[in-house]
């Protein structure tokens, strides 16, 4: 995606509970075999939290840090999320949008699954560069808590974590720079989270959610042969696109900001796309988890408030999500904010 006009971060927040140890956890025989060697040190947990009220609390840090942005201001609210969001048949963004900026905004719930966060800035830098606003606030917010969910075991090659994220897209001012941003697909893979079994007519049938069944199901039917180079072809295609935007190439970028997942295995995604483990947020995703569609947004506030980036850094952000659906942005860090 090119941009007419310059598009900006203004901020960028998370809220998450307190972790809990992966040997502690281990220990109490909540994570089988598979899971207890993938990398994870914490996770984090929330208890009685429901994803809205993080994605909310997220919100109001993030508007709070975009200096120089009124509430007002902000024409769009776009909520992400990957499951249950406290009520069934209930639109979440009208709560976090009257919760954040107030009742005027519209509000738009996306379930892109882990790659709805970065995907919505997508959306939301065409609202802006189309000059529908000048502001858009975007959110993340999930939790996998049983007994919906094993949040253990649930998926190969990570565990779930709870947490809000949020960020302010501008049109004005921000810490930082969108230089491009880019979305891509293959939807000859989504089988791979809904498996064999036929289609059902209402919620609830399945508890927990069997994610890694339905992923065994489809492996064995011949729709599934070469699933894995579609899969590594559209996130590669999807990124370069974004650093071609950019014009710049993968020696340009200073760190990278990957899903929070990890195999325990060469090669990690990171590692697909010509990075080093150094260069990713994995000293996050260890401590935390895969915090679903927020790991981009968590981990680009990581990096800043660490210091690991400044002015003048190139900054890559990826995501994928089931279905499958990619995106990337590439992010210059203009200045140091004060968070």
């Amino acid at each position: 995606m090119k941009f007419t006009n310059d598009l900006y971060i203004a901020s960028a927040a998370s809220w998450l509970p307190d972790v809990v140890s992966v040997d502690e956890a281990i220990a109490a025989g909540l994570v089988d075999d598979e899971h207890q060697n993938l990398g994870y040190e914490s996770i984090a947990v929330a208890d009685d939290v429901a994803g809205p009220e993080m994605a909310v609390r997220a919100g109001r840090l993030a508007l709070e840090r975009a200096i120089g942005i009124e509430r007002d201001e902000v024409g769009l609210v776009l909520h992400s999320s990957c499951g249950f969001q406290g009520h069934e048949m209930w639109p979440a963004a009208a709560y976090v949008a009257n919760e954040t900026v107030g009742r005027a905004a519209p509000g738009f719930d996306l379930q892109q699954r882990c790659n709805a966060g970065l995907g919505s800035l997508c959306l939301a830098a065409g609202y802006i560069d189309a000059g529908f606003t000048s502001a858009v606030l975007l959110t993340t917010g999930d939790n996998f808590a049983p007994p919906w969910v094993d949040r253990w075991n649930v998926q190969l090659n990570f565990i779930f974590a709870d947490g809000g994220t949020a960020l302010v897209l501008s049109g004005r001012q921000g810490f930082a720079r969108v230089v491009s941003a880019t979305l891509g697909a293959d939807n000859s893979l989504e089988r791979w989270n809904r498996g064999t079994a036929p289609f059902a007519t209402a919620p609830g049938l399945e508890m927990p959610l069997r994610l890694r069944e339905r992923g065994l199901q489809h492996a064995v039917t011949p729709e599934a042969e070469g699933s894995w180079e579609r899969y590594e072809a559209a996130l590669m295609d999807t990124t370069r696109r974004a650093l071609s935007e950019a014009q710049v190439g993968v020696e340009d970028i200073s760190r990278v900001v990957m899903p929070l997942i990890h195999r325990g295995v060469s090669p990690e995604n990171y590692e697909l796309l010509g990075f080093t483990e150094k260069q990713s947020t994995w000293d996050l995703g260890r401590r935390v988890g895969h915090v679903a569609a927020g790991d981009q947004f968590l981990g680009l506030e990581h990096l800043v408030k660490q210091g690991t980036v400044g002015p003048g850094d190139l900054v890559l952000l990826v995501a994928a999500g089931e279905g499958f659906s990619y995106s990337a942005a590439v992010v210059e860090i203009l200045d140091v904010p004060p968070w």
